[in-house]
């Protein structure tokens, strides 16, 4: 089945209708079918088994078959979790130190993120991350409006993510979309990991509080430390 407007839309509609389907992008390849699909999910369902019913339906409805690979669940808490947790330090002002990691812990820690602007509609984004007692600081140039300064700011902590992990360590932006979802927004970041001859693909979502770029660069750390944690 080709995906023009009409048939994207009616595949939304269904898997909008799934348990564990909360708000969802569609990415089309170009050539009538699905290069991604993003999930954000609040339900006690797994991500196998949301990806799993994903497969079902649209087998089932359309007769169209994609590869798991391509379905990225990015979990979020429920509003009424999310009220009752204690509330996230800020990680953008200068004067902030980054909290310690616990010993034998490999993740990288948010120091300071950087936005400055500069003639010709541009932005620099610098973002420092920590491990121990080292700073790594990444950097990323582009255009100034919303969706690309979050690649910007995205990209910078991917760099910087990548100084950590050495040169056996490949991290590449695959996608980043601000998205909106029980009344907040929040921001979708999906990355391509490569080390030696594993690769994954990488999701994680923030809910936007002080700004995008922020958003951006924690949705790419908690992609990031998710896989260095189970490795």
């Amino acid at each position: 089945m080709g995906l023009d407007p009409w048939g994207l839309r009616r595949i939304e509609k269904l898997l909008l209708n799934l348990d564990g389907v909360g708000s969802l992008k569609i990415v089309p390849d170009g050539h009538g079918g699905i290069e991604e699909i993003h999930v954000l999910s609040s339900s006690p369902l797994g991500p196998k088994q949301i990806v799993r019913n994903i497969e079902s339906a649209l087998l089932a409805e359309f007769g169209l078959q994609i590869d798991h690979r391509k379905i990225s669940i990015a979990r979020v808490r429920a509003p009424e979790i999310e009220a009752a947790a204690p509330p996230e330090t800020p990680h953008t002002k200068a004067d902030t130190a980054p909290a310690p990691a616990r010993t034998g812990d490999r993740r990288l820690v948010l120091g300071n993120v950087r936005i400055e602007r500069a003639a010709g509609q541009k932005v620099t984004c610098r973002v420092d991350l920590s491990h121990d007692d080292t700073v790594f600081t990444g950097e990323a140039e582009g255009p100034d409006f919303e969706k690309a300064r979050m690649e910007v700011a995205a990209t910078a902590a991917l760099e910087a993510a990548q100084q950590a992990g050495g040169d056996s360590l490949s991290l590449a932006l695959q996608g980043i979309e601000s998205v909106g979802a029980f009344g907040h927004s929040f921001v979708l970041a999906s990355v391509n990991g490569t080390v030696k001859r594993e690769s994954a693909s990488l999701a994680g979502v923030v809910r936007v509080r002080d700004s995008v770029e922020e958003a951006a660069v924690l949705a790419c750390l908690q992609a990031v430390n998710r896989w260095i944690g189970c490795r």
